[in-house]
């Protein structure tokens, strides 16, 4: 019976953990209700723009390259908006967070996301 508990236990750790590298989903950048999309495609992952209240702002521009999983840690491409210029970045996930360390030079910025939850998550919790 304890053998059962603990391979239990076990699953449910192992799953809790996978969860939290999932990147995939719609993250708000918490300016101007700005929301991207991170997908993967073949163990890749890369994000756009899906909706901002930004005028300026272009649905469908890509915003997040190459990101992959390197020894623990997600590392891949950010554009700077403002720069117009692809910067290394750094994903690290925190509960419903996703915080974003940027790197130029000697320059490191953290940024953090929050999580979006889809309608249907919302109906899971009620």
């Amino acid at each position: 019976m304890k053998k059962y508990f603990f391979i239990w236990i076990f699953s449910l750790l192992g799953s809790a953990l996978f969860a939290q590298d999932d990147l995939t989903g719609s993250w708000n950048t918490g300016k101007q209700n700005t929301i991207i999309k991170i997908f993967e495609k073949e163990g890749v992952y890369f994000g756009e723009l899906i909706s901002s209240d930004n005028p300026k702002a272009i649905i469908g521009k890509q915003l997040i390259k190459d990101v992959k999983n390197d020894d623990g840690e997600w590392k891949g491409k950010l554009f700077a908006v403002k720069k117009k210029e692809w910067v290394d970045a750094e994903f690290d996930m925190k509960e419903d967070n996703l915080e974003i360390t940027i790197s130029v030079g000697f320059f490191t910025k953290t940024i953090e996301w929050k999580k979006v939850k889809s309608a249907t998550e919302d109906k899971k919790t009620d």
